[in-house]
């Protein structure tokens, strides 16, 4: 036995030495033992810390959604209480309906008092108005009768030959019993109001008076997914041919495995797509094989096929890694702390600008104190005995230029709210209806998504467009344009 361990147990050399040597055997084995089950104990200590962390990650310290946080999840920060009631406050200008014009009215109908309630004097009837008219409308909805086409194709004898002749239907005649109006309501209540098989049929039967089977719904689908291809087609080349775009993925049940819903947002369109991979093939699908633009995305190792300075982390994902950090390591380290108050002084640089404070140059000068504090920190992070942050810190320094491109290049943001916010409700869309059962459903899926997004972008009426597009389908006509501005 070594001097170090004599000193440790307390045993003199020259004791130690007058042991007899079975006794010295067991000693030997009971330190080794004792070694043995310190170093299971500190595996399985930190095997808890693990387990511990992981159940204790929730939406505000982790990139895990809202949806998924366990009642047990602490509850958001109340806003600080303000001292006013809910609503309107004094001296708030109200907002009212504006009034339509009188020859957009349907139904005018005029009000004249016939007496004075206060004299009880009868007044005559050319009596003029002694102040401005009161309008007072009153919108409602008619009762939806649907206009039914009926196209009677005769069938005549060919004098000559004797052969029977069908007259054929007319070039614009819609391939079955819907128009293009009914086939693109039914896209829209399934594809972006995510009505239910079932509360479809109900709401066409009893709102549209217009019965419909399931079969007739799912092929409706089907014709709008047609119609809008082109469409979604010129949405991808719009967005890849714009220079900044955030991207980010969900996961995307389909009818033989789990799937990827990926999307790319630019200030133009939004594009969506399904795909099997969330590796560089699903990536790929969306935003090509060489894109040269730059891409806001959070730190999912997919990204990293892009190079530094062609990328921006988000931000928001990194608050809360670094909330998760202060979590599982409060008692030991206050480094994860100082990362947050740089954080924030990177936030209100950021607001700054954005309000008009600071133009670009400004933001660059007033971040070079962050980033050179951030980099040290980052560096000390780098040698910490804690493994969650000694790694988070060499991952952050290999991708250090993807941290700060939105001060180099107008336009870009911090953060990828774009893309989770472009993705909102394709996730309710999952929740409800649990994704897309065939091929043919992802198509409708991604189709829809990416037209209904970019419709709201372009601020073209989505209903209108939709209806647009499958009349000009069925006529052969080419999709009508969609993405006017560039």
């Amino acid at each position: 036995m070594d001097d170090a361990l004599l000193n440790l147990l307390g045993i003199p050399a020259e004791d130690w030495a007058q042991t007899p040597e079975s006794v010295r055997l067991v000693v030997q084995s009971l330190v080794e033992t004792v070694e043995s089950l310190g170093a299971e104990l500190r595996t399985l200590t930190t095997q808890v810390q693990e387990r511990q962390a992981r159940v204790g990650q929730t939406s505000q310290n982790s990139s895990k959604p809202p949806s998924s946080d366990p009642p047990s999840a602490p509850p958001t920060l109340p806003r600080t209480p303000r001292g006013r009631k809910a609503g309107g406050q004094v001296g708030h200008e109200g907002q009212q309906r504006p009034l339509v014009p009188p020859d957009q009215v349907d139904v005018p109908i005029d009000l004249r008092p016939d007496s004075c309630p206060h004299c009880h004097t009868d007044w005559a009837p050319s009596l003029p108005d002694a102040s401005p008219l009161r309008r007072t409308q009153v919108w409602e909805l008619p009762p939806i009768i649907p206009i039914i086409t009926e196209y009677r194709q005769h069938t005549l004898c060919c004098p000559q030959c004797r052969e029977l002749v069908t007259a054929d239907l007319p070039p614009d005649a819609p391939p079955g019993a819907f128009g293009p109006g009914v086939t693109a309501l039914i896209g829209l209540m399934r594809g972006h109001y995510r009505f239910s098989m079932d509360a479809a049929e109900e709401f066409l039967a009893e709102v549209c008076n217009l019965p419909i089977s399931s079969g007739s719904i799912v092929t409706r689908c089907e014709r709008v997914s047609d119609a809008l291809a082109p469409v979604d087609a010129a949405i991808q080349e719009a967005v890849l041919a714009h220079p900044q775009v955030n991207a980010d993925e969900t996961s995307w049940p389909t009818e033989t495995r789990k799937g990827w819903l990926w999307v790319a947002v630019c200030a133009i369109a939004t594009c969506f797509r399904v795909h099997s991979s969330r590796g560089k093939a699903g990536l790929r699908a969306v935003l090509g094989e060489a894109y040269r633009g730059i891409v806001g995305s959070d730190r999912l190792g997919t990204y990293k096929q892009f190079a530094p300075g062609q990328r921006q982390l988000c931000w928001a994902h990194l608050l809360r890694n670094l909330l998760g950090l202060l979590t599982r390591y409060a008692d030991d380290t206050r480094w994860a702390q100082r990362m947050l108050v740089l954080t924030d002084d990177l936030f209100f640089a950021w607001h700054a600008y954005k309000e008009g404070w600071y133009d670009q140059i400004a933001l660059q000068q007033a971040l070079i104190p962050v980033r050179l504090a951030m980099h040290a920190l980052l560096r000390e992070g780098t040698t910490l005995p804690y493994p969650k942050i000694a790694g988070f810190s060499r991952a952050l320094l290999k991708q250090w230029d993807a941290l700060w491109t939105f001060s180099r290049v107008e336009g870009v943001e911090p953060t990828n709210n774009a893309a989770e916010r472009a993705l909102r409700p394709a996730v309710l869309w999952r929740k409800g209806r649990f994704g897309s059962r065939s091929a043919a459903g992802c198509r409708f899926a991604e189709r829809m998504l990416s037209v209904c997004a970019t419709c709201a972008q372009q601020g073209r009426p989505r209903f209108a467009f939709i209806t647009e597009a499958v009349r000009a389908a069925w006529a052969g006509e080419p999709a009508p344009t969609l993405i006017l501005t560039t």
